[in-house]
């Protein structure tokens, strides 16, 4: 975890070219990622993360330091959607309250990507908590999914798994 000893840096680069030097015990304890390539030596210099926009890894590194850089903290993470921080349940709360769509979802890829595994649950539970009590019809209207079934197929699924839409 996160030791005030500890000042070394990285530089994670995001695909559109925006660069942040992070602290590299705080990201390594958040990103599976990038503490495999700290560990192996492919991080020299800047570490490009291909799969990530400046705007999405900025709200990355924010979580990150938020939730690792204390080792405390950091503890929360892997057992529990309440850290018992009312300071940290509310960031996590604010963090996720309001935002659109397609930032929901590239924090959830960028997550999966970097494995940081706090911000996977928490894009995954606000994913289920949009689903929760919605029908069907209730759910592509939210996600904006089109329906791509005929009515036939769209029927004979009904039949095969009518306890799905109960």
């Amino acid at each position: 975890m996160a030791s005030s000893s500890d000042n070394t840096t990285v530089t994670l680069r995001s695909d559109d070219g925006e660069e942040f030097v992070v602290q590299a015990d705080t990201i390594a304890a958040a990103s599976v990622l990038i503490k495999n390539m700290l560990e192996d030596g492919c991080a020299a210099g800047v570490i490009p993360l291909t799969q990530v926009t400046g705007r999405i890894l900025a709200r990355v590194v924010d979580y990150c330091n938020r939730h690792y850089a204390d080792a405390d903290a950091a503890t929360y993470v892997n057992s529990t959607f309440s850290s018992g921080d009312p300071e940290l349940d509310r960031f996590d709360t604010d963090f996720v309250s309001g935002i659109d769509q397609d930032t929901l979802f590239d924090l959830l890829l960028a997550a999966n990507y970097l494995e940081v595994q706090g911000l996977l649950d928490l894009a995954c539970k606000t994913v289920a908590d949009q689903m929760r009590g919605k029908t069907v019809e209730g759910m592509r209207a939210h996600f904006n999914i089109v329906n791509d079934y005929t009515k036939e197929e769209e029927a004979q699924v009904r039949s095969e798994v009518a306890w799905a839409f109960e």
